[in-house]
């Protein structure tokens, strides 16, 4: 194999690894995001969040609240956010048997402006963003 071959191959390595490098670093700016979120002052034990573009361009991402911290990987710019939680009201027979296993009866106590009609707004930046959310029902106590 002569010299000229040999450098023409090693030319040819480094492009394609230049090229491989190059097309890495494309992909959408990411915002990774995590806080808490309480509602009526006391942490959601099980719920979801979820973050949507407000321009509808962009990336969506959602994840679970778990004794109401999140953390979850979306796109960057001005989110509507929305935030459902679960909770357990009673219980119901599945069929209507005497052996039929029994389920559980649930419920959303968030309002729907925070998530079917969610008023929530937030601005997300590249890197690390911590958002809290502090929600409340509205009743008096």
């Amino acid at each position: 194999m002569g010299t000229s071959n040999l450098w023409g191959r090693a030319l040819a390595v480094l492009a394609l690894g230049l090229a491989a490098v190059a097309g890495g670093c494309g992909g959408p700016p990411r915002a990774k995001v995590h806080g808490t979120v309480t509602f009526d002052g006391k942490p959601i034990p099980d719920g979801s969040i979820e973050f949507f573009p407000v321009d509808g361009k962009g990336q969506t991402a959602g994840t679970a609240i778990k004794d109401g911290a999140y953390q979850v990987e979306t796109g960057v710019g001005e989110m509507k956010v929305t935030i459902n939680a679960m909770e357990v009201t009673g219980h119901r027979k599945t069929y209507d048997t005497p052996d039929s296993p029994v389920e559980d009866i649930v419920r959303n106590p968030i309002p729907e402006k925070y998530n079917t009609k969610s008023e929530l707004r937030q601005k997300l930046t590249l890197g690390d963003n911590e958002v809290n959310f502090d929600l409340t029902s509205g009743k008096k106590k």
